[in-house]
This record gives structure tokens, sequence and C-alpha cells, in this order.
């Protein structure tokens, strides 16, 4: 029997009871905030989950940056920084949340079969996407739209001017979204969508990152007076299209420029939102049954990932690494996880990606004449910032929407927890740390012509394995072994990555001076001796951890 106190709108009077999409807009907006956990992990404890006022209130704290500049840009210019603004912090975090929101498995055997079309299904989901991005991007430009006021011609029409192009930029960002995953699902499939959604979102925020530095540059964009000040190919870009919409609609401009990249903003907000929403509609359904599929027995049983995990087990150095059986084990879950499970791509991969990049927008950022001195103990820095993978990915790894199948780890005859921890934790060095840590270090070489960056990689080596240990340090540590939803700790999260930057801007700096003044191998082995030594002590305590776990149940 329900309960009317839970959802009263559904037993109301009968003029009151809500169309099946109003349901579904209020279903789906209570998922993308509850999670879609049936049940949740310890029931008896009460979680704490940011709510949506919270993170309106960071995003209005996040938009008092650009608002500073409004005094000394022309009111043009200053609406198109609003707007990339909103692009880089609103869009990225709309697509962290469309493509789960998106394409559930789940929801074909839930709902496909009940009168609700596929129609009705995407445009309630769309409905929810562009409120969600709407009420981000609004407040991150609440202070923004009254510093407007002060930019230079503007006009009192400036507010309602950016309130309507913000909503048409989301509208526009939400259609985008749809439209890439929505081909995405079209053509390449049900077995390829996971990689591509993280991919995807990774790459955006790369993107996002990257941008911020180089568009400045790249636009020849010296003085930030007007329109004329960009180069051409700047219209190209959707924060000048709604940039010139502000400009137009509250007279504070009309040249053609203006003119065209305000009509383009809106003929692209139209063209790719009928894309999106009207001709890929009526395939929705047909993809979100494609996701319900079950794979080929035959294919599965043949697919090349899993040959290529057993091959690379057999290599000698990770067959002696591994030796371990339990360990072994816990390595082969972690890389199934990390590289086929799609809740954990998506949160894993686009955090991360940022940081592979991270130096070339430091090394583009500095002068000629600098150049070359940065370049050794950057790069001796941001080797040993690599630490801040493995201790987020381990953090990620520790929860999952699987979470309850690992009460398969308290009744297995296992003396202790460590060997679990220690076989994700080589996973995530040798198949995540590792590759960026020489993707890295072998592409600045090459833009360095020198192999000095190779060689800083080296003290990354020793500290690396090291700090690995100190997630474990926090008490029993098993993976995917807690619900997505449970309250992480921020506190101690913030206290790992101050502990990672201080240290690694001091072996950065030692490595440099010591490679400057040739005594780098010397320095090498000092730290190879102390990291031993730090390793044999950490893993020491983690040995003489207890089980929290089983000694709970055994009370």
């Amino acid at each position: 029997m329900h309960d009317r106190a839970t959802s009263p709108a559904l037993f109301d009077s009968p003029a009151k009871v809500l169309s099946t999409e109003a349901v579904l807009r209020r279903l789906f907006w209570k998922l993308l905030f509850r999670g879609r956990a049936a049940q949740h992990a310890a029931s008896h404890q009460a979680r704490k989950h940011m709510g949506l006022g919270i993170s309106m209130l960071l995003f209005g704290v996040f938009g008092a940056v650009p608002a500073v500049l409004a005094p000394t840009l022309e009111t043009f210019t200053f609406a198109s920084v609003l707007h990339a603004w909103t692009l880089m912090f609103a869009s990225l975090t709309l697509a962290a949340n469309a493509g789960t929101m998106l394409f559930m498995k789940e929801e074909a055997e839930i709902l496909l079969h009940r009168p609700v079309t596929p129609r009705q299904l995407l445009r309630a989901k769309i409905a929810v996407l562009v409120c969600f991005a709407l009420l981000l991007a609004l407040s991150l430009n609440a202070i923004g739209m009254v510093a407007g006021l002060w930019s230079k011609g503007a006009t009192y029409a400036f507010i309602p001017a950016h309130f309507v192009s913000t909503v048409l930029l989301m509208v526009f960002c939400s259609a985008c979204i749809v439209l890439v995953y929505n081909l995405c699902l079209k053509w390449m499939g049900r077995e390829r969508l996971d990689n591509v959604l993280a991919g995807l979102q990774s790459l955006l925020a790369v993107v996002m990152v990257v941008g911020a530095q180089i568009l400045p540059r790249a636009l020849g964009m010296k003085d930030l007076t007007s329109i004329e000040a960009f180069s051409p190919w700047a219209l190209a870009l959707p924060p000048v299209w709604f940039g010139a919409l502000d400009s137009v609609v509250s007279g504070s401009g009309a040249s053609p420029r203006l003119l065209i990249a305000a009509g383009t903003g809106l003929a692209a907000t139209a063209l790719v939102s009928w894309f999106a929403f009207g001709v890929l509609g009526s395939a929705y359904g047909k993809g979100l049954m494609a996701l319900n599929e079950m794979a080929n027995p035959v294919e599965s049983a043949t697919q090349p990932r899993g040959k290529r995990l057993k091959q690379l087990l057999n290599l000698p150095l990770l067959r002696w690494w591994l030796r371990d059986t339990t360990e072994k084990q816990a390595f082969m879950l972690t890389t199934a996880y990390m590289f086929r499970d799609r809740e954990m791509k998506l949160r894993l991969y686009p955090g991360i990606a940022p940081l592979l990049v991270m130096p070339f927008i430091m090394v583009l950022t500095s002068s000629s004449g600098d150049r070359t001195e940065r370049f050794s103990w950057l790069q001796a820095f941001m080797a040993c910032y690599m630490g801040i993978i493995p201790l987020q990915a381990m953090l990620l790894l520790q929860r999952s929407e699987h979470w309850r199948a690992t009460a398969l780890f308290h009744i297995a005859p296992l003396s202790h927890w460590a060997p679990l921890f220690h076989g994700t934790r080589k996973a995530v060095l040798a198949l995540l740390t590792l590759p960026m840590l020489v993707l890295q270090s072998a592409v600045m070489a090459v833009i360095q012509k020198s192999p000095v960056p190779l060689v800083m990689m080296l003290p990354a080596l020793f500290f690396l394995p090291t700090f690995s240990l100190t997630p474990a340090l926090m008490g029993t540590w098993l993976p995917l072994a807690k619900p997505p939803e449970e309250q992480r700790d921020p506190s101690m999260g913030c206290v790992l990555m101050l502990a990672v930057t201080l240290v690694s801007a001091f072996i950065g700096v030692a490595s440099w001076w010591t490679w400057k003044e040739g005594w780098f191998w010397a320095f090498l082995v000092g730290e190879a001796l102390v990291m031993s030594g730090a390793f044999y002590m950490l893993n020491s305590v983690i040995r003489r951890t207890p089980w929290e776990g089983r000694e709970t149940e055994g009370n």
C-alpha cells in the first residue's frame, strides 16, 4: 500500500493528477540528486549530501571571478567572458551527469513496457537536464549580470538580455550533449558506448582546462576592446555568439560582425535542438533497448580485452610483482572495473585527464626566456604530483554500485585485507599512473628536444609507490565495498592533496637543484633509501591494522 505522504501528487483528486511527463520529470529530478541505489547501505547512519542550494552558492562564488573584469571591458567582451566561464563550469557539470541520466540499462525493462513512449522519456530527461544546467548557470552569472551594468557601453537592458542568452546557451549545450550521445549510440552501438561516454567527458575536461589558456593567445585578443579585436575565426566559438547576442539585444552594439555572430548563435541553437530533440527522438527508444540487450555469448567469450589482460599478467615482471594469489585476483578485479564499468569510468577518467595536460599549460604560459630552466623543475614537480592519481583513483575504487557483492570478502578464507588493497593499488600504479607519467615525460622531452624530462621522471618512480600506501592508513580498505552515495570525508581528501603538493614541490625543487649542481644521482640514491624505509614502515602499519568489518560481525 502506498504512503500518501511520500508522493502526495499521485494520490490527489483527479483534477490534480500529474501527466506522464510530469511524473517522469519528478522522478528523474530525484534520481539526479539522490542516486540510483534502491537501498542505502548502513541505513541506520544518516548521510549528508551536498544539496542543490549549496551547489548554487558555490557556483555563485565562482561567478565573482569574471565579474571583476566588468569595468575594464566592453559589454560584448564581458558577456563573452561570462559565457565562456559558464561553458567551462556549468557545461562540464552537465556533461558529467547527462551520460548516466540518458542511458541507464535498467530503464528499458522498468519503463518502456508501460504506456511511456521514448519521446516522452527523452523530453522528460531533457527538461530535467536543462533545468539543472540553467540553475547552475544562473547562479554562476548572478553577480556578473549585475556587474555587467558597469561594463563599457552597457545599458540597463543588459540584465534581461544576458538572462535570455544564458538560457539559450544552456539549451544549446544540453542539445549538443544529447545529440552527441545519441549519435554515439546509433553509430557505435552498445559495446562501445561506455568507452565513448568516458572519453567524451575526459576530452571535455581537458578542452576546458587547455582552452582557458590557449584561446586568448590563439584568437589574437591583445586589448579585448571589441569584436574587431578577435580573429575572424572566433565567430565559430559559442561564447562569442551569445556574447554578441547580449550586445545586440541590450542595444550596446549592432556592427555587422555582432549581428552575424548573434544570428549564428540563434541558428545553431535552433538547428542542434531540432536534431537532438526531434529528429533523433524516435531513435532514442531503440537505443535504450539496445543498451539492455545481452551481448553475444560467443563474442563475449572471445573478446580481446580478456586475452590482453592474461597476456599482461604473464609478463615476467608482473608475474613476480603479483606472486600473491589474492593480490593477483584483486588486480584483475580492479582492471575490469577501471576499463569496463561505465560508472567507474565516468567518475575516474574525467577527473584525472586534466593532470596530463597541466605541464603543457604551464609551458605555454611561461615566457621564452625562463622556459629552459623552468622545464627541469616543473617536470620533476609534475612527475611527483602524479601521486594524486593513485589517491584519487583509490578513493573512487572504494565505491561501486555493486558494493553488496563485496560481502564475499568477509566470508572468504582471507587472513587480512591488505592483499586486496595492494592488488588494487598495483593495478592503479601499473595501468594508470605509470603510463601517464611516461607519456607526459616523453612528450615533454620531444617539446624540449632533450632527455632531461625523462631523467626528471626517475624521482617519481621512487615516490609514487610509497605515497600510494596512504589511503590504507585511514583504516580497513576494501575495493568496491562502499556505495557511491556514502558521504566522503572532504577534509581528509584536502589533507592528502596538500601533502602531495608539498612533497612534490620539495622533490621537484631538490631534483632540479641537484641536477643543476651535478649531485642528481647521489640525490636519487638517497631518495630511494628514504622511500624504501618509509614504504617498509607504512606497510607494517597496514599489516597491523585489524579488519574492522570482521571484528564487528564477530561480536
